[in-house]
């Protein structure tokens, strides 16, 4: 098990959306696509709160909005892999 939180939350969400850890090739792909939304979303807060405003249940107020955004920007994307979609 990795210390880097980053880490551990990949390795959950390429587990539970993949039934397998990311390849060494998939890796620093998700890794960029994450520092991008981080970048965006930090840099954009209101567009962050807008994002993690929508849902059924509201957000916990606890957690940074714009990490979640980003977090949950990411998941959309995995989600819509074809091998989410098709396994």
């Amino acid at each position: 098990a990795s210390a880097d939180p980053t880490d551990a939350r990949l390795d959950f969400l390429a587990k539970r959306l993949l039934a397998r850890p990311f390849r060494s090739e998939e890796l620093p792909v998700v890794k960029a696509s994450l520092a991008d939304l981080t970048a965006y979303y930090t840099a954009q807060p209101e567009e962050a709160k807008k994002l993690i405003a929508v849902g059924e249940m509201p957000a916990d107020a606890m957690l940074d909005a714009s990490t979640l955004a980003a977090w949950t920007m990411l998941t959309n994307e995995l989600m819509n892999l074809d091998e989410v979609l098709n396994k």
